[in-house]
């Protein structure tokens, strides 16, 4: 329906430390008034983040124990699926000591890697919602999970920006099928890895928020304001392709 806002809300992964490439992000965010979540790795780097997030709208979320891939085989990841439900707590207590007190109790896993007991997991941690790719495996109960859509860069191959036409493409197919299925609520994610932008990737991003943050007909939320609201999903995330990252 016409009258109906779609929401959008953004996330930037695989934070570590106050970078230069850190700094160009919280520029675009500032300058377009657009919340951003930042997805940080527990890394004593990072303890430093809120001095230098004050001046844009982001939220700072767990990304990931260490970052480091325990899997053997193509397919990476950091937790193990032999691992029991005590040690993914464990491991998630102490991931979480090494991380600002500002952040938030919401999980990114890397690689899209879902544990089968990681839903259990992070509501045993305390923590209120995560976020992946809707390729990524499902999961039963848990906190709430909110899913990334569309990535800014292409993976194969080595990172590199995806492309206009593929960008909007995929942003399309999001709400075509939001439309379709009536779930007018559903949030679309923008996903970025500023670490890894090429010059197009950033010159993407800053088109981007500046020709849709204030597009009458989208809203932009925080993923943390998603996370707060009280009722789950009764709809499955949307589809789509794995990242890399």
């Amino acid at each position: 329906m016409a009258d109906r806002q779609a929401r959008f809300w953004w996330r930037d992964d695989d934070a570590r430390g106050s970078t230069p490439r850190l700094g160009r992000l919280l520029e675009i965010a500032e300058r377009h008034h657009a919340p951003l979540t930042l997805a940080a790795i527990p890394d004593p780097a990072n303890v430093e983040l809120p001095a230098c997030l004050d001046r844009a709208p982001v939220d700072l979320v767990q990304h990931g124990i260490d970052h480091l891939n325990r899997r053997s085989g193509p397919a990476a990841g950091e937790l193990p699926h032999d691992w029991p439900l005590d040690r993914l707590v464990a491991e998630l207590t102490r991931s979480r000591a090494a991380l600002p007190p500002q952040t938030a109790p919401i999980f990114v896993p890397p690689w899209n890697d879902v544990h089968p007991q990681l839903p259990a997991a992070l509501s045993v941690s305390g923590f209120t919602g995560w976020s992946a790719w809707p390729g990524a495996a499902p999961a039963e109960g848990g906190p709430r999970r909110i899913d990334a859509h569309v990535d800014l860069l292409r993976w194969r191959g080595g990172a590199r920006f995806r492309g206009y036409g593929r960008l909007l493409k995929a942003f399309r197919a999001a709400l075509a099928d939001r439309r379709r299925r009536g779930d007018w609520n559903a949030p679309i994610g923008l996903l970025t890895h500023h670490l890894d932008h090429d010059e197009p990737a950033w010159a993407c991003l800053d088109w981007f928020l500046g020709r849709f943050r204030t597009h009458p007909a989208i809203s932009w939320r925080s993923l943390k304001s998603l996370i707060a609201e009280a009722e789950p999903p009764s709809i499955p995330p949307f589809g789509g392709q794995p990242h890399s990252s």
